[in-house]
């Protein structure tokens, strides 16, 4: 193998780990969540910042006028489908609660379901309706105790909806109504809301949540769109200093981290603005239509699984944030699904989509491993011909092609298939790491989540650098040490500092997958045994001497 290769694979796994260690954990720490002055609403709804923008924000939201309620008066209503419990309040017509029945907080036994809406003490729920009046001002219904002759208790059932209707009166007459419509075995449910009197210049709705790093492997919130077929993502540091709103058609509009995405997709086929900022501790996010005095919406509350996002809209599962290995991650994660339907288990899944990997790049594998063996045998002559045209480069490497020619050997056919083994490294990393279908994905044994990183727990240990728990990552040192003994059967370079740079791959492997999640671990482990086996048998078929044209 070249030695420029070598050098080049190196730097890059020194750079991944230093961007890994140095880069995300020391420069960019998850933020500290105080209230600083961040994001005013203004008039038309359009974010700004500066000394004084959450108290400005938080009177132009509070606008809305409304008749003196009692405390009383406020309910709560519970509603439940096959997929979820949700809890609404008519206080402002906001949802309180949303928990998913299929999944759970964390991997331990008995678990709580995972609870979608994370809104601070005292801040916004999500489902706000916001209006902006003729007049320039905006506000929402925060503030507004709506009425409704629906029970405390909505259940959907196969075949029968579940409708919530709430009516609300402010005090100078204006009337407003929001209608959520469920149906069981969906993530989705519909969103209706009609403002009745003066005719407002836009109409809305609001989310809100606070975008602090979540438990597990790097789950940072984000705020997520779709708008005019263009992808868009906005971290809280962004929103922090302002964003500029966008406008044009918008498929979906909200927040997703790693697993879940929580999203609007408007039912309007006009253009809509999308307006973002920072206030509180929380994001929020607004939709806003001009020109009408209704809207109707659908919106997801769920897993990034990509079959339940494409069969409610094909483009929802742009959400998954494969980065720039979309095109060849999203088929991986297919393939996986599809073994899936044969085993029960997602590790016996990954070890057979190995095996299928395998099996493909089989014939260039073995062309590539002979040529190796061809390569070392030719190390003798290649030795000659190097001392003997020493003074004569032109002469030199005329020879060398030459006794290459000779003997069907092609001194970088070795290069292919490690050449090959990165975008499926990395393509099988963003697959396994974020699909909601491997989350707390148990494998066997001390393997309990093939997601998150590879740790057999012993507590009485300290926590060893770089790991994320206090035990051994066993996993990541069975791949390790065959690792080393894959390149210790494979032939020697020919070169003593490529040798050398060789047998350092196996350390910087182990290194660098600590911290990565087991399901990758165990990819790379059963595909380094399923190559020994091919390299023994490979070096057998090399054991008896074989002529070399000279």
């Amino acid at each position: 193998m070249d030695s420029r290769l070598i050098l080049a694979i190196a730097l890059a796994f020194g750079f991944l780990l230093f961007y890994q260690q140095v880069v995300l954990k020391r420069l960019y720490p998850p933020p500290a969540h105080k209230a600083p002055a961040t994001v005013k609403a203004s008039p038309g709804g359009t974010p700004q910042t500066g000394p004084g923008a959450e108290a400005a924000a938080r009177a132009a939201t509070s606008a809305l006028p409304s008749a003196a309620v009692p405390a009383a008066a406020v309910r709560t209503v519970e509603v439940e489908t096959n997929l979820y419990d949700a809890q609404f309040t008519t206080a402002g017509g906001r949802l309180k609660s949303f928990k998913l029945k299929r999944y759970h907080q964390t991997a331990a036994p008995n678990s709580p379901y995972y609870q979608m809406v994370r809104a601070l003490p005292g801040e916004r729920l999500p489902l706000g309706l916001v209006v902006d009046t003729a007049s320039g001002q905006s506000w929402d219904d925060r503030s507004l105790i709506y009425g409704t002759s629906s029970p405390d208790y909505l259940k959907a059932v196969h075949g029968h909806p579940a409708t919530l209707t709430l009516a609300g009166r402010t005090a100078d007459g204006l009337s407003i109504t929001k209608s959520f419509t469920f149906r069981d075995s969906s993530y989705v449910f519909d969103v209706s809301a009609a403002v009745a009197g003066p005719k407002p210049s836009r109409i809305g709705l609001t989310l809100n949540q606070p975008l602090a790093q979540l438990p597990g492997y790097r789950d940072y919130p984000e705020v997520q769109a779709l708008v005019g077929g263009k992808a868009l993502t906005e971290m809280e540091k962004a929103l922090r200093k302002g964003v500029v709103p966008v406008e044009g058609k918008i498929t979906y509009a909200g927040f997703g981290d790693r697993y879940f995405l929580t999203a609007v997709l408007p039912g309007e086929t006009t253009p809509a603005t999308l307006a973002m900022g920072f206030a509180g501790g929380e994001a929020n996010v607004r939709l806003l239509f001009s020109g009408q005095d209704r809207l109707s919406a659908a919106f997801y509350l769920g897993p990034k699984e990509v079959d339940v996002l494409e069969a409610v809209n094909p483009q929802l599962s742009r959400a998954i944030d494969f980065g720039w290995t979309g095109w060849f991650a999203l088929p991986f994660l297919r393939g996986l699904k599809l073994i899936h339907r044969l085993t029960p288990n997602w590790g016996v899944d990954i070890i057979l989509f190995t095996v299928l990997l395998r099996l493909l790049m089989l014939p260039l594998s073995i062309k590539s491993q002979r040529s190796m063996i061809r390569l070392q045998r030719l190390q003798p002559q290649v030795q000659r011909i190097r001392d003997k045209f020493k003074d004569d480069t032109e002469r030199l490497n005329r020879e060398m092609m030459d006794l290459y020619k000779r003997n069907h050997v092609n001194p970088l056919g070795g290069c292919l298939p490690t050449a090959i083994q990165f975008p499926i490294f990395i393509g099988l990393y963003e697959a396994l790491l974020n699909t909601a279908e491997l989350r707390h994905a148990p494998f066997a044994l001390w393997i309990r989540d093939l997601s998150a990183p590879d740790c057999f727990p012993v507590s009485w240990m300290p926590r060893l650098p770089l790991m994320s728990c206090r035990g051994i990552p066993v996993l990541v040192l069975m791949m390790g040490l065959s690792t080393y003994v894959q390149q210790w059967m494979s032939p020697a370079a020919p070169d003593p500092t490529q040798q050398r740079m060789m047998m350092l791959m196996p350390i910087m492997f182990t290194v660098l997958l600590v911290n990565f999640p087991a399901g990758l671990s165990l990819y790379y482990f059963a595909s380094n045994v399923l190559g020994i086996i091919q390299q023994f048998i490979l070096n057998r078929e090399f054991k008896q001497a074989v002529p070399v044209s000279v």
